[in-house]
């Protein structure tokens, strides 16, 4: 039974980027301050109040416990419509996926922006280390998981469309607001990101032939997407 390749080519594209970040931030090169800093100055140049508030209430859709909460509503709608495999993807990619990050602070221990630089007055607070992000890590997973998912069990385009776009726009927008509240690097963010897409498309792969079957004319889904629109 041979799986297809494109989930494994996107988790290697990502960990090609994950582990120059990874040693780059653990040994302080050059190079990472000189990636951070001019982002940093650009999404901190202006800050006008309602965006402000808007990028406040989006990375506060980024809590971990927010993210778990979405993450175990999905699998139980999932569940609901009777997609229990699909239900338990979504967990284990979600949930199970989410510890990677934390494994990774404690190894690195990377210093917040404004606890590296206590003339930073940060829009939020926020403990424990930097690197790599966790809000841009569970919001990879959970709209990272959405995307799939829409792709392989909703049929009706326009819905589609409105999943996936909202979906993009809130795995953008959260990276960003954590730059702009100043908690995160910029390459704290990227890493996050590419940190949970290695794990979302290695979950995906690896369940993949769960997920599908094989009939003498490929991979179709074990269930129909019909009955999610």
């Amino acid at each position: 039974m041979t799986r297809p390749k494109t989930p494994l080519l996107i988790a290697a594209g990502a960990l090609v980027v994950f582990i120059p970040l990874l040693w780059g931030v653990a040994v302080d090169a050059a190079w990472i301050h000189a990636i951070d800093a001019p982002i940093i100055a650009w999404v901190t140049a202006v800050r006008p109040e309602p965006l402000t508030e808007v990028l406040l209430w989006i990375t506060n859709c980024g809590n971990p416990p927010v993210i778990v909460g979405l993450g175990a509503g999905l699998a139980a709608i999932l569940f609901y419509y009777r997609k229990k495999r699909y239900a338990v993807f979504a967990a284990v990619a979600i949930i199970g996926m989410s510890g990677l990050n934390s494994c990774v602070k404690l190894l690195i221990r990377r210093l917040r922006p404004f606890v590296a630089d206590p003339t930073i007055t940060p829009l939020t607070r926020i403990g424990g280390y930097s690197f790599p992000s966790g809000h841009a890590s569970g919001t990879m997973l959970l709209w990272g998981t959405v995307i799939l998912l829409t792709a392989a069990l909703v049929t009706r385009k326009s819905l589609r469309r409105v999943l996936i776009g909202f979906s993009i726009a809130m795995i953008g927008l959260t990276g960003y607001s954590r730059i702009y509240v100043q908690v995160h690097f910029p390459t704290d963010v990227l890493a996050g990101y590419a940190e949970a897409l290695f794990g979302l498309m290695l979950v995906w792969w690896l369940m993949y032939p769960w997920l599908t079957r094989v009939t003498p004319t490929g991979w179709v889904l074990r269930d129909k997407p019909h009955t999610l629109r």
